[in-house]
């Protein structure tokens, strides 16, 4: 009899799961003396009287006809196979002992009581499971609670865990209680709170394996994550390494479905050599749509470079990502694990995907042709309960104890990641599939959901980098390095990291109470917080180490002052630079003029005053251009008396001048046109060719703005855009509008750049300013859109449209730790519709290339704009490859993060080309990222004994292609790691040109150990190999003054 309901379905449910799991677990299905019966061939075996036996389970509507069942035959070719009945573990089903067979047999079953009907199906041997059931909690900063009481709670489960461990001390090995602490974070806070004899013997647990830790600190959206970051994620991993003699060898990566290329490179750096990560496709993922059907669970993942780790992973259709343990019982009660774990690894082993559609995160296309798993070794993870920062429970070890007494077959093991991949390798490791390149995160669009902290984090991340290279380059010229510079880094990375950590609110993101699922707002605002204190920590230590460097720059003696503008990078740069000259040193009245400090030639000055300026220091902001100012190096320019004021600004009369003149900008490389009644640029020109760069057929302007909203409404509806489904008709699409015309607000030449602001309004603005910029001399169009967006729960994203003109486009993007696109390996499944990159894409045709580079917005989507809700359909035609659409906010998700974002921001971007013809386009890409995302820097000259020289060049590096990421201490304040990163896509042999006497290099980590590679020292010169897209570093030791006279 059906059940009456007020509500008749679900999206999903995991009853219904559980359901569908018994269903693809059934090898046939029939209907004996009128009543349904299903079959599983169970993986269930143990011995009667000294025969092999296993199981068989018969399936039932109802448990008045399975108490009917009380004889069965399964006749086969050596007769009737049945043993005995053994316990079922529900009323509705009848378990039967059958004799074991070798090979596939062919069977005939009958069940006399219920009538005369029989079924024949194959009945196959059963593999020895080895099942590695993983327990740990999967630590969401927040979500299920405010993070203050989420992070206490973790504590508590590390202390349950010593308990349980102790508990369980005797009982069989098996399942004796073991953990895993899923985020390395989680130990290092519990180290910090608890005494050190705890401490220790937690310590002694780790070392006797009851206790796994993952090197990694928490789970991340990796792809938002600088190279740098990457291995700085890992500075806890070391430290504990060196301190409690604990070898990393596994990193877990829980719910984020997508790691970053980089990441094995920089696991690899601290000994790790196994990654398992669970894949939460949340509705939102179809990697088995791209490319995944076939990837297996276990394989091999390499970078170009050549390292590798071995991967265990688990999805949603595995079951619920990392609740596979909850889905087949383990949390509930022995019974319940005895109904649904054979059956599942019947599924596993014959269906491929255990689940079908119905399962929390895969509940909606079909997802059939994945073979079945081959081995007989498995990871299985488990919860303390079904959610989400789960405790640690000894139910577990008390299913696995019960479970071992009563089964030979399979074997349960409450284990650890390092004792899975130690059997997994050994048994299979010669049979793994071996797979390279980026693996994206169907998830990142979800921080378009916070533009503005987003670009702050971004920022923040520059920053830190230059900060460090600054910091060490005083020291380098003979002066101080900030002595705190390793502990103010760390503690900006940490708040860094912790904003790209992959919690960013509750549950129910839009609500305000106080604890649980509803506490959003207070959720948000911790999160929130990390970006602005990641900035904050940045500027601080950007500042701190200009003081130092200023310090080991002495002024020119007959200057009014001097400034010393600092450069970073590893390649010599051209290009404007912007100061403060401070009242107190200049006094107003004065007319000053700039000087080279190297040639004493003068320098182009624009004078702006300074803002707000009741409440900021009181000066002048000076910008001026500068030439060839040495990598990793500094120029000295000088301040100096003038007659007069310098020439001013010339801005165009709107009245007296053409249009067409007033919206055209040029310089020595480029000639920049816009449309005003479209407000997009018409036209970007290579001077030096006459190339157009500008798609003119495409379905929108370059630099357009678009904006979608979208028929769905997420405002209290939890995981609703999860729920939703559109054809290629695009049915949730709802309007779709680009920029008004435009007004001009100045068209300015001036000493440094030739520049176009115009401002128009739109959909979902209250107005869009646009600022174009060619500096004098240099071949990069600089684009600052500044938006003025209001709150609104409407379902939105904008994007402005970047169409190049390419007849045969090879388009290549920076993603962390390397380079994916046209040409490159990426692992099957990564989402091609959508992807977060770093900084730059690069876009050659022929011989022909343009890049173009984005500061504050990583996401894009290449070709087209897809709708973001699966299957993420082409919104736009043609799909256009050479076409980049930067996504710069959106509020699809409707739990976790945000759903609605307001503010008034600019996002920058940039397009650059050749210098000349020779250059490669990745040295390109990297001289036009410095420009915008790292410029140079700079500080007034305060050195009393320092330098005299009016420049430095302390680091060079002879290929273009090759980034110098930053320059960092170590503990030795005679040495420096050299951070470096390839972009190219092939072996690179480098040589690096120290402008100091340097006594030893070698090859080393990010983190500063022995790293193996050949490096060959000549003088100052420093010679090493680089493979495709590889991350290296070189610790140089400086020969001080004292040591050369000693």
């Amino acid at each position: 009899m059906t059940e009456p309901a007020l509500v008749s379905a679900q999206p999903w449910s995991h009853l219904e799961a559980r359901a569908g799991l018994l269903d693809r677990a059934s090898v046939a299905a029939t209907t004996i003396g009128g009543a349904r019966v299903r079959i599983i061939p169970e993986p269930l075996q143990t011995e009667r009287d000294g025969v092999r036996v296993q199981s068989i389970r018969l399936l039932f509507d109802d448990a008045e006809t399975a108490a009917r069942a009380t004889s069965a035959t399964l006749v086969g070719p050596a007769g009737d196979l049945v043993a005995e009945q053994s316990p079922a573990p529900d009323t509705t089903s009848v378990r039967w002992l059958v004799r074991a067979v070798d090979g596939p047999t062919d069977v005939t079953l009958a069940v006399p009581d219920l009538g005369d009907e029989t079924v024949a199906f194959v009945l196959l041997p059963q593999r020895a499971w080895s099942v590695h059931v993983v327990h740990h909690s999967h630590f969401d900063f927040g979500y299920t609670d405010p993070q203050t009481a989420v992070i206490s709670a973790q504590r508590s489960y590390l202390d349950s865990a010593v308990e349980l461990a102790a508990a369980t001390s005797e009982w069989p090995e098996a399942a004796r209680f073991r953990w895993n602490v899923e985020a390395l974070w989680a130990f290092a806070d519990w180290e910090r709170h608890r005494p050190a004899a705890k401490v220790a013997e937690f310590v002694r647990l780790v070392q006797q394996g009851s206790i796994g830790l993952s090197a990694m600190p928490y789970n991340l959206h990796t792809d938002t994550c600088s190279t740098e970051e990457l291995h700085e994620l890992l500075r806890e991993a070391r430290r504990i390494r060196e301190q409690y003699g604990i070898d990393f060898t596994t990193a877990m990566q829980t719910d984020v479905p997508g790691q970053v290329a980089g990441l094995p490179d920089a696991l690899h750096e601290v000994g790790v050599r196994y990654l398992a990560v669970a894949h939460n496709w949340a509705g939102r993922s179809m990697p088995h749509q791209n490319g995944a059907l076939d990837l297996p669970r276990l394989f091999r993942w390499r970078t170009p470079a050549g390292n590798s780790v071995v991967v265990w992973m688990t999805d949603s259709p595995h079951g619920l990502a990392y609740m596979e343990g909850p889905m087949v019982g383990l949390t509930e009660s022995y019974e319940v694990a005895e109904a649904y774990l054979p059956a599942y690894l019947t599924a596993l082993a014959t269906r491929g995907y255990p689940f079908p559609p119905g399962v929390f995160g895969a509940h909606g296309e079909e997802a059939e042709g994945r073979p079945g798993y081959p081995w007989s070794v498995l990871h299985l993870r488990t919860q303390g309960f079904m959610g989400d920062n789960g405790p640690a429970r000894l139910h577990l070890s008390e299913v696995a104890r019960q479970w071992n007494d009563t089964w030979t077959s399979p074997r349960l093991r409450v284990s650890t990641n390092e004792d899975f991949f130690a059997e997994a390798e050994a048994a299979h490791g010669d049979e793994l599939v071996t797979v390279e390149g980026d693996w994206g995160d169907w998830w990142v669009e979800g921080v378009g959901s916070a533009a503005v902290p987003l670009a702050l984090t971004r920022e923040a991340q520059a920053t830190v980098s230059d900060a460090r290279s600054f910091s060490q380059a005083a020291a380098w010229l003979g002066g101080q390095a900030v002595p705190t510079e390793r502990a103010e880094s760390d503690r900006a990375w940490d708040a860094i990291s912790m904003f790209n950590e992959h919690t960013w609110g509750a549950s129910n993101s839009w609500t305000h109470g106080d604890e649980g699922y509803d506490s959003g707002e207070r959720q948000w605002q911790w999160k929130v917080g990390q970006a602005l204190t990641g900035h904050q920590r940045g500027r601080d230590l950007e500042e701190h180490a200009l003081v130092y460097l200023a310090d080991a720059v002495a002024p020119a003696p007959d200057a009014l002052a001097s400034i010393v503008l600092a450069n970073a990078s590893g390649a010599t740069r051209t290009g404007a630079v912007r100061f403060l000259l401070k009242e107190s040193t200049v006094p107003f009245t004065e007319h000053v003029a700039l000087q080279d400090g190297r040639t004493g030639q003068s320098l182009p000055v624009v004078v702006d005053p300074q803002a707000n300026a009741l409440h900021r220091e009181s000066g002048r902001w000076l910008t001026t251009h500068v030439a060839d100012v040495p990598a990793f190096g500094f120029v000295r320019v000088d301040v100096v008396a003038a007659d007069a004021a310098p020439e001013p600004p010339r801005t165009h009369d709107g009245q007296g001048s053409a249009l067409r003149e007033l919206f055209t900008i040029e310089n020595e490389h480029l000639r920049v046109s816009v449309d005003p009644g479209t407000s997009t640029i018409r036209s970007v020109t290579e001077r030096s060719t006459g190339r157009e760069l500008v798609a003119q057929d495409a379905p929108a302007g370059f630099n357009a703005y678009v904006y979608d909203s979208y028929g769905s409404s997420g405002a209290g509806v939890n995981h609703l855009s999860n729920k939703l489904w559109s054809s290629d008709r695009l049915e949730l699409l709802a309007s779709r509008t680009t920029g008004g015309p435009a007004v001009l607000v100045e068209r300015v030449s001036d000493a440094v750049e030739e520049r176009l602001v115009y401002r128009f309004s739109a959909a979902g603005v209250d107005a869009v300013t646009v600022t174009l910029r060619l500096r004098h001399g240099e071949p990069r169009l600089r684009i600052a859109n500044r938006l003025e967006k209001p709150v609104t729960r409407t379902k939105e994203s904008a994007f402005f449209a970047f169409p190049f003109a390419a007849a045969d486009p090879v388009v290549r993007y920076e993603v962390s730790g390397g380079v994916t696109g046209d040409g490159l390996a990426h692992v099957p499944g990564a989402p091609q519709h959508m992807r977060a990159i770093r900084h730059w894409v690069s876009v050659q045709d022929g011989d022909d290339a343009v890049v173009w580079v984005t500061k504050d917005a990583p996401l894009v989507h290449p070709g087209t704009i897809s709708l973001p809700y699966a299957p993420f359909p082409a919104s736009t035609s043609p799909s256009q490859p050479a076409t980049i659409y930067s996504w710069l906010h959106n509020n699809v998700w409707d739990t976790n993060f945000p759903i609605e974002q307001g503010f008034s921001a600019t996002f920058e971007y940039a397009v650059g080309v050749r210098a000349d013809r020779s250059q490669p386009v990745e040295a390109v890409a990297l001289q036009t990222t410095a420009d915008l995302v790292q410029p140079m820097r700079a500080v007034p000259a305060s050195g009393t004994t320092g330098l005299r020289d009016a420049s430095a060049e302390l680091l060079t590096l002879d290929d273009g292609r090759v980034q110098l990421v930053s320059v960092v201490a170590t503990e030795d304040p005679r040495q420096s790691i050299v951070r470096l990163q390839s972009v190219a896509d092939e072996r690179v042999t480098l040589t690096l040109g120290v402008g100091q006497a340097i006594e030893r290099a070698v090859r080393s980590t990010y983190l500063g150990d022995d790293a193996p590679g050949a490096i060959a020292v000549e003088q100052d010169r420093v010679r090493l190999t680089l493979e495709p897209f590889e991350a290296a570093a070189v610790r140089v030791t400086r020969r001080l003054p004292e040591d050369s006279a000693a």
